[in-house]
């Protein structure tokens, strides 16, 4: 996949099949969009291109609403889920105050219609673009024949009679719900970030501990408990568990912590990027009255962690 971040790089395109969207998480309703979209590039001769925003257009737009909003995917996540669908190209805009100004036609023409020659374009069945996101699928429609492009719209996807979405996802992951939530997404949730170093306390007890930074502040971070995880760093998988939580049993600490013990894992990866994907929440984070009863606890999670 060619990723573009600026619209400078674009030159030459030939006609495309498009697709418009934030697709933060890039779940199951987006990876039907992006099958459609393919499907349309082949069966018409055409290159398949995505673009998306970043940062989220929810954030810049409405800042005071929006500015806790947490996000599924950073911009790293994005491409690399992106890449696994097989699009061809991927046109990151900058989403910025002056950008949202844009009006739907504007981005219609000087985007898709000049940067992209497209000849489909192809949008979930609640999209909408520009400012006020008048670019709605009637409007859309309108301006179809003037730009010569066809439009199709990719009706959602319904699981356990809930519709498929971003913020559907968020909610569950927030309450702790990871099995539900990788449901939504099609694959199990994940979050990449830098070992940091700790204070030790885990290896004392025969649990050493990765202490994960996340970088990103708007990183949605699942609720606090003690999760199975599968660990991914240089290029190897590991199975293993996380602690989300401010660690009451010893400190009751102001911030919250992601501390992951890998399993059958005895290397330095202080200031190393590491990644972790949930499979299954297996209790809340809880003070336990003695650290001998939490061992005993943690070895609990420790076996059920190795067999999911």
């Amino acid at each position: 996949m060619k990723v573009y971040r600026k619209l400078s790089d674009l030159k030459d395109v030939k006609a495309s099949a498009v697709t418009v969207g934030t697709f933060d998480g890039i779940h199951l309703g987006h990876q039907k969009i992006i099958d459609g979209l393919k499907n349309l590039a082949t069966k018409s001769n055409l290159h398949s291109v995505v673009v998306t925003f970043y940062p989220n257009p929810k954030i810049v737009v409405k800042p005071n609403v929006y500015k806790n909003l947490k996000i599924l995917t950073t911009i790293d996540e994005r491409i690399y889920a992106l890449k696994k669908t097989g699009v061809e190209k991927l046109l990151i805009i900058n989403f910025n105050e002056s950008f949202a100004l844009w009006s739907y036609e504007k981005f219609l023409k000087e985007i898709l219609v000049e940067k992209l020659n497209v000849k489909e374009l192809v949008i979930g069945y609640d999209h909408a673009f520009g400012k006020n996101r008048e670019g709605n699928f009637s409007n859309l429609t309108a301006l179809a024949g003037k730009y010569n492009f066809k439009l199709q719209k990719i009706r959602p996807i319904e699981l356990d009679d809930k519709i498929i979405s971003s913020s559907k996802i968020r909610e569950l992951l927030l309450k702790g719900l990871t099995e539900e939530a990788n449901c939504f997404l099609g694959r199990y949730y994940s979050l990449t970030g830098r070992v940091e170093r700790g204070i030790g306390r885990g290896r004392t007890i025969g649990f050493p501990t990765a202490n994960i930074e996340v970088v990103d502040e708007h990183k949605l971070i699942p609720a606090n408990g003690v999760y199975a995880i599968d660990v991914y760093y240089n290029e190897k998988m590991y199975k293993g568990m996380v602690n989300i939580g401010i660690k009451p049993t010893f400190e009751k600490s102001k911030t919250v912590h992601i501390e992951a013990n890998i399993f059958n894992f005895n290397k330095d990866i202080y200031n190393k990027k590491l990644t972790i994907f949930f499979k299954k929440r297996l209790r809340k984070e809880r003070k336990f009255e003695k650290v001998d009863d939490l061992i005993e606890q943690l070895k609990l999670d420790k076996e059920i962690s190795f067999k999911l």
